[in-house]
This record gives C-alpha cells, structure tokens and sequence, in this order.
C-alpha cells in the first residue's frame, strides 16, 4: 500500500548549510506557453551572505524584461528570509511542491535600447505560484544507469575507484515538472495571466564554476502536453562528458532519458541551433527533438565574479512533430574582460545580532545590543534601536525600552492580574462563557491601577535621569510612552493602533503612569480581539518605549515606495506643521510630496500638493501637547521646503538599502535638523493577491489541447472546495483513482480555482478503457459516442477533439486493444470481491474524536486514517468501472451496427438501465416517504407542517414516538449525505436537517402515493424495447441487464461506503478546530476547513499566525468563487467566463433538447432552481429545472413529477434516481435554467428528449 502519511506530511526541503565561498544553495524555475510568454528565474546562495539573481521575464509582443543591473548577477541576500534578494522573494509553500514567486520593483526592458539607459527601467510586479507534479526526481539518483554508465564508458579505467566518479560531483538535488500560474502588473496598472507550464530544480553543494568546464542544457515545452529536459556536461573532476536528463509524456507519466546523441561539441558554432536534431530514448521509446533559435528575445549572457557566464536562448521545437518552446542554457567559464559593475561591499544589510537579556534587565536604552532583540523589546522598540545603530547624520531622539521582562514580572507579582488574564484567555478560548468585553475592560481598570513594581519603577527612574545627563538642554523634556508588543511592526503584519501611545508627558510619575497603562491596553477588547481574530497567542506580551519628544517644526510620514503599489519610482511624503500624530491619525488631510526616484537612485519631486490643513498639535509645558489652529499663512503654504523633502528621501533610500526592504518612516524636523522617530517595513507590498489565493492549491496547467471539463464531477461537486478536503480528500481520492493503472505522476481530479475539474481525455480512458481518447482508434467509434452520453448526456468527441486525441496518444495498437479488453474482463470478474474487501475494510474503520482532549494527539491520529480511505476509495472507483463497462457493453449490443444514436435507442438504453434494486440513494425518499405517511397517520400533519424547523424533533418524540424513531434511523442510515458531500466543510444532513424537515413538512401534507417505479424483469424489460433486435442479441441482454443492476447497486454501495467514512473524518475535523479554538491557534472552529491539512501540522508546531491569515483570505475568496461560471467544456486551462445569456440564441425558442434517461411524458409546473438552498419554493408535482442533481436532491424526488438538468449523463444520479422512480427525466438541457421560468407550464417528453412551453407565466 501506498505511504499516504508520508505523501499527506512530505518530507522537508529545508535551505542548505553554505561551507565557504565555492559552496552554493540554489533554486530555478522555468515555465512557457505555447503565445511566446516564459519566466526564468534562478537565485543561487553563496558564502558571506552573496547572491546570484537571474529573473528574465519574455512576452509575446517581443518584450523582454530583466533586472536592472544585468548582465550583473550579484547582489546580497535578506538576511531576515533564505530566498530572497533584491526585491525577488521565493517562499516554500508546500516542501517539494509549491512554491509563491513574487517580485515588485524595477525591471528593465531589453528591446528598448541601451542597456544603461534608465528610459527602459519600468516598474512591474510579479505574482507567480509554482504547483509542482506529485513526485520529484532526485538528482543524481534518478540519473539514468545507462547515461552514467556511457559516461565511466568514455573515461580511462585507472582501478576500481573510477566506478565511483559520480561521488566527486558535488551537486545534490532535485527536479519537479509543474505549472506556473500567476499574474504581471505592468507600470499603466494593467494587469495579464499567465498559464506557463515547466520545470522547477533544487541543487546544492559546490557550485558550478568549481564542478564544471561547460554545461549545456535544454528544456521543452510542447503543445500536447510532452515536457522534457536534457543537457551535457565536462565536469573538472569526475567526467570529461556526461548526459542526463528526463521526460514528461504527454499523458503525464515521467522517464528517465536512457540514451542521447547531444554532444557539446555541436554547439561550438552558432548556426547548430537552426534544424538542429537531437535524438533520445526513455521509457523504451525513441522522441526526435529538433531546436530552433526563437525570434522572441535576443540570446542574454549573465556574468558572476568567478568568473563564470550564464547564456539563455529562447527556442522553438518539435518533438515528435508536436511543436512547442524551450530554453537553452549555456554555462561555462568566462575569460573576457570584467562585466560585473556593482561591488558587492558597497552593499550593506542591517542584521539583528543574537542577544539574550537577563532576567533582571527592565530597561533596555535604545543604544543597547541587547535592545536589538524583538522578542524582548517589542517591533517598535526593535526598531527605534537598529536606527540609532545607524551610523548616520540623522537623529534619532534618545529613549529607551521597558522590557516584556518587566510586564512578566508584573504579572507574577500580583495574582489578581494573573486570574484576569487567564479569564480573558479561557473566553476567549471558548473555555468560559462570560463576556469578553466586560472582561477586557475590567482587566484594563485593574492593570493600570495596579502600582508598578518597586524595583522596576526604580529602573525606569535611573533611565530617565541617565537620558537626562545624556545632553545638557535647560527646560522640561517632554516623552512619548509608546507600546511595544511583541509581533507588530513585522516584515508580515503591522498592528498598528492596537495598543496606546501617550505623548508630551512630562512628570516622571506620569512616565510610570502611562507604562502601566500601555500594559493595560494589552488586554483591551480592541487588542485581545485583533490577536483572536488574526490567531495569535492571547497571552502576549510587550514592550514600551519611552523616547524623548521633540518640539517638531514640522514631521509627518514618508513611503519609500507607493504604500499602494509598491512603485520603487515613487516615494510618498506627507507633512504637517508640528507634531506627526494629526497625519498618524488621520485628524488632518496633509502635504503631499511625490518624488519620482530613478533607478540610479536620482532623486527629483514629481509634485507637491498643499493639503487642507486646519490644525497642528504641539508640546505644552502645562498640558503635555494641545491642539492649536494654523495661521492663515500656515494654512496657504507646504509645511516644508523641496529641500526637506529631498533630504527625506534621500534618506528613505538609505534606510531601505539596509533594512532590504520598503520603510514606511515616521520624521520630524527641528532648525531643518532631521529626525527619524519609526522605520517599520510595508507590509503591503507583497501582500497575497485574490487570483494567488484562489489557484494556490490548484493541480497545474494543462497542455494547450486538452478538454477539460466539469461534467460528472460537477454533479458530485458542484461547488468550491475547501483547502482542507483538497490537501487530503482530492489528493488521496486522485491516488485511488491513479492506482488502477500505476500512474501516480498523473492527476484524474484536477482542481481549477478552488473548483474539481476531469481532463476529459483521460477520465473517458479511466472509465473505459477501450476505445477512448486515450487509447484511440483512427475514427470516432459508437463506444466514444457511448462514453459521451455516460458522462455527458450529449455527444462531445468531435472530429477535432478525436484529432487531438491522436496528435496527443497516437492510435492504440491491436496488441494494446486486447490487453486493455483482458484487463477489463478480470477487473468485472474480480468486483465482487473487491466490494466485500471494501466494505469489510469500512466495519473495522473507527475514530472516536471525542476520547482526544489535545489537537496536537488528534492530529497525529488522523494522519494514520489516510490509508483506509485510499483502499475504499479505490474500491468504489473499480465498481464505478465495471458498472459503466457493463452499461457499455449493454449499449453495444442494443445498437449493434448502427452509427449514430436514435431516439428509440435512448428510450430503451433508459428501460435497459432501470429496475435496479437496492440501490441505497433510492432508499432516502422511501424513508421520508415513510415518516411522513407516519405523521399523516397521527392526524396532526397540519401541525406539524406549521412548526419551526428548531422545534420538529422535540415535537415528534411528544406527538408522534414512531415519526420520531423513523427520523432518527434515517440520520443514522443517510444523515452523512448531502449536496458537495466529498467536501469536510459541507454540513450533511445530520448536522443541518433543516432541508430534510422542511421536506418532510411538504410531504405529510400531500396526498400518499407510491412513487417508486415498478419494477420490470428482465424478460418484460426486453419485451419493451422500441428497438428491433435479434434472438442472440437478446439472449446476450438476458445475461447482461441482471449483471449491469447489480454493478450499479454495488456501485452506489461503495460510493456510500466511502461517503461513511469521510463523514468519520469530518467529525474529527470538527472537534479538531474546537481543540484548536480552546487552545488559541485559530479564531473559530470552521476556520480549520481552510487550511490545508500540512498547514493545520505545522501551525501546531510553530503557532505561525500568517497561516490564520492565508485562512482567513481564503474563506473571503471561498464566498466570490462560489459566484463564479465556467464553461462545461474548455480546451486548456479553465478561466471563469461572466454570467451571460445569449437571448438571441434563444428567441422565439419554446422546446428545447437533452438526451433522456427516462421515458414518459409530463405536463406540469416548472420549479428552476440554481441552488439547493431554493428548494422550499418546490411544489407537488413541479417538473424540477436545474443544472444538476446528486444525493443531496435524493429528499425532494417524492415531490417531483419530471426532472431537467443542465449538466449529466446515463450514469449520474439523477439519472440513477429518476430511473427508480419512473420520473421522465432529460439531462444535458444546456441553456433550460435560463429559458424558462418558475411557474412556466411546460411539456417534459421523456421519450423523445424535449421539454417544451406550453404557457409563460
């Protein structure tokens, strides 16, 4: 059995330990489309902190965009995140897997002229994921045995030791073909989406210039899904010429590359790279690649100072025939003149050194090493202490921090303020139930009268005193008491506001004072509840910094890039006349400054815009600061001088240079003496976008001729899916369904934008292996056109599609037509059996969530629960085969010669299909139907159908026991189903039986009727049939009709089975995210549904609270992707398409067509229903119109009197069920939700496939 733990918790990808200089950690990316789009990204880590960046960005419209300093490759490294340099970030998502590419800054465009030129700098920004396959390839242990035997072939033998040459590379690794999906927002705003599909590569150890002579490597992309990689080496140490290299077929299975003509001595000459051929083997079969140099892009050469030359070609090539584009990379050694024109000392970075502050240490002033510890002092107070680190003209107003030691201590020393805290942290937990305001409140009035503890009160005494004799100034000072609590003011979050400031105040006392009441604000209602709503910890802690104010001039707040966009061009002053707290809090509509920052960092003001200022605040020797009027001059005038405002930003440049990052920086000016009062970072800038949040979880891109398609799925899920059921659900469901043919690099379910989605030329293959268009015959066969009406209700193999099919496949040989024939015969031979294990493996599946009192222990618990879920799972996708190859098989012999369906072929492919029993979806209306007939019996329906849906169980246990027993049977029986029930998030019906009571209600008020359809033998059923058929073909129906109603009983057994199952796992998801709640790591319990199952393990292991907020995001998106539309069929990626109807298409229309699944003709009311939370305006005998139905419909079919949907085939459960009730039922109806109406009369003939208007309402 599959490692399903292993593949639910992948193992780690963590950064790599850099030796010294020759050493190197480096990560790559490469994705294309078919238009001439591509992205290469490359950052290698080297020794002392330096970095090689490459980031080449082309465009169909022949743009090419590069980073300003190519062909220069070095710069520094953040030191605060692994990959990240210069503006571009890489941020692991998913080890092994995903990963988020951003970037926002400037980029310079190559097909502009000069390369130094700053007119062809422009600002664009960034947004990619990587969405890797399921399994990497590891480097160099999936190197193929062949090419590292050709390559110890071509060496001189010496002894035994030349076997082990491979051990003298140092270059570890691994390869992972994926997708890249993202977006591009270029310097006018306008934003464009890019599906690229490509190769993502790990490696580390010595780097390239130590190992290697010269190293050529190509990737291809090709239009029908083929991906390859492949190169030649000369390495210094081992081999004198090695091959290696890999190949993604176009069905998605991944090869190694066995054997390759590529010599390096081929590409010596430029012109090899028009017609040039290279021939390889993999997987046993021969690909030809032929390579042209692409007219998109000039080749670009990168330097390093090793010296050591990167060259990029973009390129046009076939593989097989099948176009596509690549990427050539040429690596060797350079030994031209110097290219690198940046020094790499000249830049600097801010690093946060590692100091420990003892016990006892209550103040920390600001010039302290030990005050550069955030964990100690606070965001805020981390900051005010790296800039007064800063070797620079600029002041920073002398202070110091009150350390979190000193609230701790605090704390301790008093009980009171203990049991007040833990009261705030149980109700916030969900532990007590009290009011939380109340609560916080109370706290604050206790904490801030609360007298601070001698020794500290003491300490911060001796600081003020110490500041005092810092600088000889007569007068009174004036401080700003501002809190510091530990997390804000964050590379991630800011939380800003959260908690008090005091400003001008004067008296010591008033100092400690206002400590206390900065503690206090800690566990206001505001701040508790913003660390509740966000999942950080309740308990925290803080700082508090008190620095000395200055009487400012003038001070306000500089953006060193757009705070909105992230525009390096742009950096935004604003200013008001005295203290910075009017712009701070937004009291006054400020001056504006834009200055326009080139990328040589020339620096000039684009505009200055004089605000509508009325008032400024200052410092006051009798009130600390009050609000005073401008004058009219200060009114008429910018509050400072163009000169100023240059210096500022000449400063925020500094600042941002050696932080790594933008600085939103709070300033003050004094006698034109600037003073720098806040540096924090902008969180916004590579904030997530709503298109990231919504394809984060995405299974990739498909290939340019692949028909997607959201029929069949769409019934079983017909809405978003949560993160949690995609990370665990959708995987372990994919690699059952992947199990029957031992393709586990392939995906069958295929999420698009938070929705599930079949790639249909592989499902038709699953769900039928012969004849389909994965194995494909030369023409369209009648078995496509089965398949098509299975699945789709409606032919959809076109010629086109067919052709595509065989540009992707090839035409199946008559050997492989006879193998998949065998393998189908044993799979319907062995279903029994399979059934039997699958359902024995369910009775022993147990998981009480209820015993577990920690998440952490229940977590653990669940990630063992995977394994029988993939065993059930692959049982009841083995049934679904073999009851639609029965079907199949039934539908061949009942048109047996013809090419086309007819009318009378569908009405008896319906009659063959009916009269199963026991089908269990069948047995929920029965089970209404009972209840209800129960009440009518009691003579209180009336009652009954009148009452509150809250109050209809109590009241059936006092008037009516068996009603009531008859209830609780059906939710121990069915009360696990229900509409998108493979989703942990959906409530099913045991949890919200609002849609089940309700349906009873209208029920006992109707007149009692059997709706069950009356059930035909197999020789009434042959008997009437429409079609004309001969003896043998019916004496094959005989032996086949009672096999093909048993194969869909076990069917829709299986499919309950694993129903049943999951239901187990949701359950312990929920008490999960309640154990998760009581303990604090997320705010409420359905906020666990949206994260994956990777992200709830590693928040329990590091309470990382950007988890909490991706969840967050993701629960907003979940509600607008609900609301989105997709074609039913789409031919390569799927893209939402606005709601629209095309009245014109429809005009005059009164009939329109579907394929029928069950006969009978119906006139009656139309009910059109869109969503199943419309179900009450259903009426007795209403001909049902919706786009599609599955278990969750199952309650309402007693009601009904005909059935229309737009979305369907034979085998989907409308069908199913209609068919047991005898209700005349179409699918396939595209266009029926739109053209009538709810109150319509309309005419439904089963038999022919048409519903009709017969008057509007």
């Amino acid at each position: 059995m599959l490692n399903i733990k292993k593949i639910l918790e992948p193992c780690s990808d963590n950064s790599k330990i850099i030796m010294n200089e020759n050493s190197c950690d480096s990560v790559s990316f490469y994705g294309a489309d078919q238009k001439g789009n591509s992205l290469f990204v490359k950052m290698t880590h080297r020794g002392y902190h330096k970095t090689e960046l490459i980031l080449q960005v082309t465009l169909s419209d022949g743009r090419v965009y590069v980073l300003p300093d190519c062909p220069d490759t070095i710069t520094v490294g953040d030191i605060s995140q692994k990959w990240s340099a210069s503006g571009l970030k890489i941020e692991s998502l998913e080890p092994r897997q995903r990963w988020r590419i951003t970037y926002n800054g400037f980029l310079r465009n190559q097909c502009r002229g000069n390369t130094s030129n700053n007119d062809n700098v422009e600002h664009i920004h960034l947004n990619f994921i990587f969405i890797g396959k399921p399994r990497p390839l590891e480097w160099p242990g999936d190197w193929s045995t062949y090419l590292h035997a050709d390559a110890l072939a071509r060496e001189p033998w010496k002894n035994s030791d030349s076997m082990h040459k491979i051990q003298l590379i140092d270059d570890t690794g691994f390869d992972l073909w994926g997708s890249i999906i993202g977006q591009i927002t270029f310097k006018d705003s306008n934003t464009s989406e890019f599906y690229l599909r490509g190769l993502c590569q790990r490696r580390w150890g010595k780097h390239e210039s130590y190992q290697f002579h010269k190293t050529i490597t190509i990737v291809g992309v090709t239009q029908h899904g083929a991906m390859y990689y492949f190169g030649v080496s000369n390495t210094k140490h081992s081999f004198s010429h090695m091959q290696f290299g890999h190949l993604q077929e176009a069905g998605g299975m991944i090869a190694k590359i066995d054997w390759i003509d590529l010599q390096l001595s081929d590409f010596e000459k430029e012109d090899t790279f028009s017609n040039y051929k290279i021939v390889f083997t993999a997987a046993g079969k021969q690909y030809s690649s032929v390579i042209n140099n692409y007219l998109v892009g000039d080749a670009i050469t990168y330097y390093n100072d090793q010296p050591w030359a990167y060259t990029t070609r973009n390129l046009r090539v076939q593989l097989n025939g099948s176009t596509g584009v690549g990427l050539m990379i040429t690596c060797c050694s350079y030994t031209g003149p110097r290219q690198i024109q940046t020094s790499i000392t000249k830049i600097q970075r801010i690093t946060q050194p590692d100091t420990f502050a003892q016990k006892n240490k209550y103040i920390l002033h600001f010039d302290d090493k030990q005050c550069q510890n955030e964990s100690v002092v606070g965001g805020k107070g981390y900051s005010l202490a790296i800039l007064t680190s800063i070797d620079t003209d600029d002041v920073l107003p002398p202070g110091f921090c009150v350390t979190s030691l000193a609230l701790e201590r605090q704390l301790q020393h008093h009980k009171q303020l203990q049991n007040l805290v833990n009261d705030i942290i149980d109700i916030s937990c969900c532990k007590k139930k009290k009011d939380l305001e109340s609560c916080c409140q109370k706290a604050v009035s206790i904490i801030q009268d609360t007298p601070v503890e001698k020794e500290i009160a003491e300490m911060i005494l001796q600081g003020l005193k110490e500041l005092e004799s810092f600088v000889n100034e007569k007068g009174v000072w004036r401080y700003a008491i501002r809190s510091s609590a530990i997390g804000e003011d964050s590379e991630e979050t800011s939380a800003a506001g959260q908690n008090s400031t005091y400003l001008g105040v004067k008296n010591t006392s008033d100092v400690i004072e206002c400590v206390a009441k900065c503690w206090a604000s800690l566990f206001s209602y505001q701040s508790v509840e913003y660390r509740r709503q966000n999942g950080l910890p309740i308990r925290a802690s803080m700082g508090v910094c008190i620095q000395r104010m200055v009487d400012a001039e003038a001070a306000g707040v500089m953006f060193t890039r757009h705070p909105t966009t992230g525009d390096p061009s742009s950096i935004v002053i604003t200013a008001n006349y005295g203290l910075g707290e009017t712009i701070v809090s937004g009291k006054v509509e400020p001056d504006t400054f834009m200055i326009h920052r080139k990328w040589d960092n020339t620096l000039t003001i684009d505009s200055s815009v004089l605000g509508n200022k009325e008032h400024k605040i200052l410092l006051d020797d009798r009130n600390g600061v009050i609000t005073s009027a401008l004058s009219e001059q200060e009114i008429k005038k910018i509050s400072i001088s163009d000169t100023s405002a240059l210096r500022l930003a000449k400063i925020g440049l500094h600042l941002e240079s050696l932080f790594g990052s933008a600085r939103d920086v709070e300033w003050a000016i004094v006698d034109e003496q600037i003073y720098m009062l806040q540096a924090r970072p902008i969180t916004s800038i590579n904030a997530w976008t709503d298109f990231e949040i919504m394809h984060e979880l995405d299974s990739g891109v498909p290939c340019d001729v692949d028909l997607m398609t959201f029929a069949n799925i769409g019934e079983v899920l017909p809405y978003p899916i949560s993160p949690l059921s995609i990370s665990t659900i959708i995987k372990v469901l994919n690699l059952s369904l992947c199990a029957k043919f031992n393709k586990f690099d392939c995906y069958y379910l295929h999420m698009v934008g938070m929705r599930c989605a079949m790639n249909y030329l592989d499902v038709s293959a699953w769900i039928f292996a012969s004849s389909t268009l994965q194995d494909v015959s030369k023409e369209v066969t009648m078995m496509n056109k089965m398949i098509d009406l299975a699945i789709c209700g409606r032919i959809v193999t076109t010629p086109e599609v067919h052709a595509a099919a065989i540009e992707k496949y090839g035409i199946v040989s008559e050997w492989r037509r006879l193998y998949i024939m065998y393998e189908t015969f044993i799979t319907t031979w062995q279903n029994d059996a399979l059934v039997k294990k699958t359902i024995n493996i369910f009775n022993k599946y147990t998981l009480d969530a209820n015993e577990f009192d920690t998440p952490h222990d229940l977590y653990n618990t669940l990630n063992e629960k995977y394994g029988e879920i993939f065993l059930i799972g692959k049982g009841h996708n083995v049934a679904s085969l073999v009851s639609v190859s029965y079907q199949m098989m039934a539908m061949s012999f009942l048109t047996n010669g013809s090419d086309n369906f007819t009318s009378e072929h569908l009405a008896d492919i319906a009659v063959l299909l009916s009269s199963c029993t026991n089908v269990i979806s069948t047995e929920v209306p029965i089970a209404l139907g009972k209840i209800a007939a129960c009440i009518r019996r009691s003579g209180k329906a009336n009652e009954f159908s009148k009452l509150e849906t809250a109050k209809v169980i109590t009241w059936l246990e006092l008037n009516c026991p068996p009603a009531a027993e008859k209830l609780q049977l059906f939710f121990k029986m069915h009360g696990h189903r229900c509409v998108h029930e493979l989703d942990f998030f959906t409530e099913p019906w045991v949890l919200k039986p609002d849609n089940i009571i309700n349906t009873i209600q209208v029920l006992a008020m109707s007149i009692e009727e059997n709706y069950m359809n009356k059930t035909l033998s197999v020789e009434e059923t042959l008997t009437s049939l429409k079609t004309s058929t001969s003896s043998i073909i019916k004496w094959f129906l005989r032996k086949i009709i009672p096999l093909c109603r048993k194969a869909v009983t076990l069917r829709e057994m299986t499919k309950n089975v694993i129903i049943s199952a999951l239901h187990i796992l949701r359950l312990a998801y929920r008490r999960l995210g309640v154990l998760m709640v009581m303990e604090s790591y997320i705010p409420d319990e359905q906020l666990i549904f949206f994260l994956t199952h990777q992200e709830i393990g590693q928040l329990l292991n590091n309470h990382n609270q950007l988890f909490v907020r991706k969840a967050l995001r993701r629960r907003k998106i979940y509600q607008k992707v609900t609301k989105f539309e997709y074609p039913e069929f789409s031919t390569g990626m799927p893209v939402p398409i606005e709601p629209t109807f095309d009245a014109s298409s429809y005009e005059g229309c009164t009939k329109i067509e579907g394929t029928s699944v069950c006969g009978g003709s119906v006139l009656g009311r139309a009910c059109v229903i869109t969503d199943l939370s419309e179900v009450k305006i259903i009426q007795h005998g209403d001909i049902l119109i919706t786009h599609c139905t599955d278990i969750g419909w199952s309650p309402y079919f007693p009601l009904l009197a005909g059935i229309v949907t737009e979305l369907g085939g034979l085998i989907s459960h409308g069908a199913v069920v209609a068919r047991e009730y005898g209700l005349p039922c179409i699918v396939g109806a595209k266009g029926a939700t739109q053209v009538f109406q709810t109150n319509d009369t309309v005419l439904l003939a089963g038999d022919v496939g048409t519903l009709q208007l017969i008057e509007k309402a």
